[in-house]
């Protein structure tokens, strides 16, 4: 497997780490230096492609037989609007969500604001893409502002409470109830927000374009058609631009409402996307984002600054007057990402010049020009360490690649999800090859293609046969990689004198002489015997997976699972399956004649609390002394 595949699918049995796999898979695309460091640890690997999926790296979903074009795609979903009224939005399904992620580019930005927890964040509709009004997004981009449509050209300046604005809405011509919206959006827009706080510019409900920051007081602009609706005004520096607009999950943790404006609180927003969209570290985090950073007890800096103490939170220095000095680790971090984000040098630190050229920092002037002298040295330590928090951020920034991962992708009907995204998936199809397609979607009218940097991983149960064959056109376009069951790892793992290698094997020779290959048992049946190798979970194993698969892949040929599990040739008390003692004469007499006698089969119990039955799996004159012979003889021919 190469990460040049762009479709791939997993393909085996049952058990044969078919999904266990997909990890490894995905991070051989997005992370392959990572993999090959740590091949070995499965719990590094799980925690970094955990990683990646919570920063929208991976999207992980399971076809079944009601999963739909407008779950994959994009389809209409039914919305309550402001007005109670009902709306029917498109909503963009779990794919198109991938690729707009995949292709969206920042088209504007600015330098963000390092201290991201402490200001107050806004969503703002500004404009319908789709309506008469969709020029106003524009026009607030052009003009570095946001408008609010509440009120038209009323000027609400010197309002100072709520009734003070329905009384200008009144003065204005138009009489509002107490506890109408457009009162509440004007209250809001003009007197909670406040210079500092942020804009999150939404497109519908599930979908933001635009992160601004407020640089102004409320002001009324000065229309000459005084039917405008869009009067009210701030002025807003734009932070990020996104073309096309993102999914609402890279930012939230719920999707947002049809309210025009209203603040996000802690429970939607998610301050950490937060704070990776703008390039800014949290400032709850900041004090601990670099943990590598050595202030050593006694160091001396600058001219005679010694270190009495210092942790995450906190650097305590001794002055040449011997005096005390703390300081926290969160001022030095802030001016700190400063300098990197390029806003300030340590020289302006130095000079005095940090509220010169960072007018909207909240850092103390006093502290900061106060001690220019051992700060910009202090600063410089901090840019001159390791962080452990940066490296990953850079992983994860150096590549845009997207994996979807798709569990069961034969059980979905394939024509109904992906209808025309079938002929636009394929390499030489893709946006940038030579034969690029593109095509119109048929809810949203939008011209679509996939880019080259969506990959999809597939799992696929050969052995599945509710299912017709896997549809042609989705076969040729991808490639495909056998998971066959691997034994071998099984063979450090012994239940009482029986190697589960040896047994998977003999078992998986019998199924595929009497079926075919594609209907073995896999390894991952027997991998809980690793951590717990006994009698008990061996037979709970079997009891509750392995026999109940036997029936479904025989279709209650009990003949033939006693074939696989060698029950006709062991002893009576060993065998899992068995025909009941009583003949037909006994239950309908002489004069009746059973043709079906060899259906009458019952499962025995108690065969699954006796090692022997295991035993006679593998060999029905075998003992535990041939066991441990064999055993032995195994090992090694493997040494």
């Amino acid at each position: 497997m190469t990460s040049s595949a762009l479709n791939q699918i997993l393909f085996g049995p049952p058990g044969t780490g078919k999904t266990y796999a997909t990890i490894e898979a995905a991070l051989e695309i997005l992370a392959p230096e990572f993999l090959q460091a740590n091949t070995n640890d499965r719990v590094a690997l799980k925690k970094r492609f955990d990683e990646l999926a919570a920063d929208g790296h991976v999207e992980f979903v399971t076809f079944h037989q009601s999963f739909s074009y407008e779950d994959f795609v994009e389809g209409l979903r039914a919305e309550s609007g402001e007005d109670g009224q009902l709306r029917y939005d498109v909503v963009d399904g779990v794919f198109k969500n991938l690729c707009t992620t995949a292709i969206a580019k920042v088209t504007q930005q600015a330098p963000a604001p390092v201290d991201l927890e402490r200001r107050r964040v806004w969503k703002m509709s500004l404009g319908n893409i789709h309506g008469s009004d969709a020029y106003i997004f524009d026009e607030c981009k052009e003009n570095n502002y946001a408008l609010l449509g509440y009120g038209g050209c009323i000027d609400f300046s010197g309002c100072k409470t709520r009734e003070d604005i329905a009384q200008r809405f009144a003065d204005g011509g138009e009489a509002l109830p107490a506890n109408a919206y457009g009162i509440t959006a004007v209250h809001s827009f003009l007197l909670k927000m406040k210079i500092g706080d942020l804009l999150v510019v939404t497109e519908g409900n599930t979908k933001f374009r635009a992160i601004g920051e407020v640089t102004g007081e409320y002001r009324c602009l000065n229309r000459e058609d005084q039917d405008f609706e869009y009067g009210q005004c701030r002025s807003v520096k734009w932070l990020r631009i996104y073309e096309p607009s993102l999914p609402h999950d890279q930012l939230m943790n719920g999707k947002f409402t049809q309210r025009t404006l209203y603040e996000l609180g802690s429970g939607s927003l998610d301050r950490s996307k937060l704070a990776q969209l703008l390039g800014a570290p949290l400032q709850d985090s900041a004090a601990t984002a670099s943990p590598d950073v050595r202030f050593s007890k006694g160091e001396s800096f600058g001219s005679g600054y010694v270190v009495a103490s210092a942790s995450g939170e906190l650097l305590n220095l001794v002055k040449p007057n011997g005096k005390e000095l703390p300081i926290g680790m969160s001022i030095l971090n802030t001016l700190a990402e400063y300098v990197r984000s390029g806003r300030l040098t340590v020289t302006d630190i130095r000079n005095k010049l940090v509220f010169d050229k960072v007018s909207e920092t909240r850092l103390e002037p006093f502290l900061i020009n106060g001690y220019n002298n051992i700060l910009p040295v202090l600063v410089e330590r901090i840019l001159d360490a390791p962080s452990d928090c940066a490296e990953v951020k850079k992983t994860a920034e150096s590549s845009n690649a997207r994996v979807l991962i798709i569990d069961e992708i034969n059980r979905g009907n394939i024509s109904r999800i992906f209808g025309e995204l079938i002929t636009l998936i394929e390499p030489s199809k893709r946006a940038g090859a030579n034969e690029a397609l593109r095509v119109t979607l048929p809810y949203s009218k939008e011209h679509f293609s996939v880019p080259n940097n969506v990959y999809l991983i597939g799992t696929m149960n050969t052995a599945d046969r509710s299912l017709a064959g896997l549809d042609i056109a989705l076969r040729r376009r991808f490639t495909f990689r056998e998971m066959p069951p691997k034994p071998e790892l099984l063979k450090n793992i012994v239940v009482g004198e029986l190697s589960m290698a040896q047994l998977l094997t003999v078992m998986n020779q019998r199924i595929e002489m009497l079926l075919d290959r594609d209907h073995c048992l896999g390894h991952a049946y027997f991998m809980p015997l690793k951590t717990e190798p006994t009698l008990e979970r061996l037979s709970q194993i079997f009891r509750e997976q392995v026999l109940p698969l036997l029936q479904e892949y025989f279709f209650e040929d009990w003949l033939r699972i006693q074939w696989v599990l060698n029950d006709h040739r062991k002893d009576p008390e060993n065998c899992f399956i068995k025909q009941p003692p009583f003949s037909p004469e006994s239950l309908f007499g002489d004069q009746v004649m059973v043709s079906n006698q060899n259906n009458q089969w019952f499962i025995n119990e108690g065969a699954f609390s006796r090692i022997e039955s295991f035993y006679g799996v593998v060999d029905h004159e075998t003992t535990p002394s041939k066991l441990q012979a064999s055993i032995e003889a195994e090992k090694g021919v493997t040494a």
